[in-house]
């Protein structure tokens, strides 16, 4: 039985597909990361052609790192959470468990930050189901119902004190409802308003964001989300963490937007993940983490946008 020729071309595309598709995947899942790079630190997928790693860098199963003479940097096994620095004139590749030193100088594991670090391979890949480009509703379309999502649950405190969710237009006010104190809030410019919070008891506070229009509410969510204030003796683990990535990769405002997306601060992760992209525009491997803080805050337009500039520079990356 002979297959016909357009039968052939369609299978041959979808399995190309499929195969761009796997390797995709397999390099979206992460073993390690490098981070802090000094000198000449360069990365590879087959150990022949080699790239520089100026910023964070993700790395996946068969991958390579060197080093040369003027070159150091730290190494997170993304799988136990734990910290090694790899010394000049070095050179690891990346396994199905981790990090193996081939030639020169890798300290042991430190495990003082693995707590810090041990869930971040688990939330990128969680934040990978966000990058998908999907068709979203036109805002100006007025015959929709008016609806706001907010988020669900965050965490708060006196230094990262502020809510932010999508603006439904120039027309539109709102009332902060936290426990039964309603507070306005005027209309806002851009994707997003934002609120500073702040005269709350540490704990747990019931929230909602009416939307008004001429005085008048257009729409109140049915159930109520939470604010948890982080402050006092809860607040000084927090502080601890900080200091104590700040002391693992000074300056890195991606590790700290990491480590307080984990604990709940999305609004402060969310701001720490755009400066790190600010500063480093190029970076495609960190993206899918602000991606996933936009779909946390229900902040669809910009989830949208972004996810889009991320397909786009990973098509660039294929080419």
């Amino acid at each position: 039985m002979t297959t016909h020729p357009i039968k052939l071309f369609i299978m041959a595309v979808f399995l190309a597909t499929m195969g761009l598709v796997s390797t995709a995947y397999a390099e979206l899942n992460p073993v390690a990361m490098v981070t802090q790079a000094q000198g000449n630190v360069e990365y590879s997928k087959d150990g022949e052609k080699w790239k520089a790693v100026t910023r964070n860098k993700l790395l996946s199963e068969g991958e390579q790192l060197r080093t040369a003479a003027d070159g150091t940097a730290k190494v997170i096994n993304q799988i136990s959470g734990t910290v090694q620095d790899m010394g000049a004139n070095s050179l690891i590749k990346i396994t199905a468990n981790g990090i193996e030193k081939v030639s020169g100088t890798l300290s042991e594991p430190d495990k003082s930050a693995g707590d810090l670090l041990e869930s971040l391979d688990k939330r990128f890949a969680k934040a990978q189901r966000y990058t998908t480009v999907r068709r979203s509703v036109d805002k100006n379309d007025k015959s929709k119902n008016v609806k706001l999502d907010t988020i669900k649950e965050i965490s708060l405190s006196p230094k990262f004190s502020e809510l932010a969710w999508s603006n439904m237009g120039p027309e539109y006010t709102y009332e902060l409802v936290i426990g039964d104190k309603p507070i306005a809030v005027p209309s806002a410019t851009g994707e997003m308003v934002r609120h500073k919070i702040s005269g709350l008891t540490p704990g747990k506070h019931d929230f909602v964001v009416r939307v008004m229009q001429n005085g008048q509410e257009v729409y109140a969510p049915k159930k109520p989300s939470t604010i948890n204030w982080v402050d006092g003796e809860a607040l000084k683990p927090v502080e601890k963490g900080l200091k104590e990535i700040q002391a693992l990769a000074p300056g890195d405002d991606f590790m700290m937007g990491a480590y307080l997306e984990d604990r709940g601060f999305t609004v402060a992760a969310m701001d720490l993940y755009r400066k790190y992209f600010k500063d480093n525009p190029k970076d495609v491997d960190m993206r899918p983490m602000l991606i996933k803080t936009y779909h946390d805050l229900n902040l669809k337009d910009l989830q949208k946008s972004e996810a889009v500039q991320y397909q786009k520079m990973l098509a660039e990356q294929q080419e």
